[in-house]
């Protein structure tokens, strides 16, 4: 089962979208870049609010390209919550077509206490959550978040972060998730696609993508690796979070107690450096025992370092200098430091 999306458009500004795309029909698929690469123009298709001539769509084997928006068998959730603000928040709840559980839904987004208020006197944040409770209620196929947390201040982000990966998580629908911070779908997301200029430049998991990727662009996607890790325990007063790799430890930032397990650790390549010996007298804390098993040019004039590490690919980005004064073969047993800083998941 899946979702297919095929076709081209070619806006008066110039830019350009031309995709051949399948996602897959469960779970969640992230779609990430920088603004303006074309991923809410693509989420505008699938919602049917854009029709371009040439673009064919098709969900689990039905054609969605000739059905208008409001046939369409989807959820929607925007940067900008579009309540209706006539109405309290139990109105705008209530006015969702086919609704139920409507009780519920405002349990799981805590909206109880804001049931007779109306959006004009909620805080941003408070309103996603009652566009998000909307979009809960409405009977569905197919859920696509544009966006939910860039129009909020960090304080509501890091209130509705965890709810929203919470939902995600256990949603029994798929979700396309449209962000430009990969930190922010990291946890939830079973499927990434990356997008660059109206082209798709990336997808598969997670791995996959960050293995794959030299993105010159965005430190969002930088080239390295994302490593799967079985928390530990957290430290209130370091802040930081303690992940078990093998046999090995991880040190990163931020509170992981409720995060999806496994967690997962994006390191980039130009995060990690390399040592023959385990150092001492260092204030690194990371340091993990991985084997070279490649180098390959990284396109301007470095090297990439390809490593396992128990089992999971990471890369490293060297110097030609570095990787003659340390005698790099494929083979070698070596140790890459990473620094905790360069790690913090409080942004996921």
């Amino acid at each position: 089962m899946s979702l297919r999306l095929k076709g081209a458009l070619q806006s008066a500004d110039g830019f350009r979208l031309q995709v051949d795309l399948e996602l897959p029909s469960v779970g969640v698929t992230a779609l990430i870049g920088a603004s303006g690469a074309g991923k809410s123009t693509l989420l505008r298709i699938i919602a049917g609010l854009a029709r371009p001539d040439g673009f064919t769509l098709s969900f689990n084997g039905q054609r969605w390209d000739a059905l208008p928006a409001h046939r369409r068998p989807i959820s929607m959730t925007l940067q900008q919550p579009a309540l209706f603000p006539h109405l309290t928040v139990a109105g705008n709840l209530r006015a969702v077509p086919g609704a139920k559980q409507i009780d519920a839904a405002a349990a799981r987004f805590g909206l109880q206490d804001l049931l007779a208020r109306k959006p004009a006197t909620l805080s941003g944040g408070q309103q996603q959550r009652v566009a998000l409770a909307r979009a809960y209620l409405k009977p569905a196929l197919l859920w696509l978040l544009d966006e939910p947390l860039s129009a909020l201040d960090p304080l509501a982000r890091a209130e509705l972060a965890p709810m929203l990966r919470r939902l995600c998580r256990t949603l029994n629908r798929p979700v396309i998730y449209v962000t430009h911070a990969l930190a922010e779908v990291l946890q939830i997301a079973d499927h990434l696609v990356v997008m660059e200029a109206g082209e798709v430049i990336g997808a598969g998991s997670p791995e996959t993508v960050a293995a794959q990727l030299d993105h010159p662009l965005s430190p969002l996607i930088d080239t390295g690796g994302i490593l799967e890790a079985v928390f530990e325990a957290y430290d209130p007063e370091s802040r930081l979070s303690t992940l078990r790799l093998g046999a090995q430890r991880l040190w990163v930032g931020g509170d992981l107690r409720d995060a999806p397990s496994p967690v997962r650790v994006q390191i980039l390549a130009r995060d990690l450096a390399l040592a023959l010996e385990r150092p001492a007298g260092t204030s690194i804390l990371n340091i993990l025992a991985v084997t070279l098993t490649g180098l390959a040019p990284a396109g301007d004039g470095a090297l990439f370092a390809e490593l396992d590490c128990a089992g999971q690919r990471l890369r490293a980005r060297i110097t030609r200098p570095s990787q003659a004064n340390l005698g790099l073969k494929p083979g070698m047993a070596l140790f890459a430091l990473v620094k905790s800083t360069a790690l913090d998941l409080h942004g996921a």
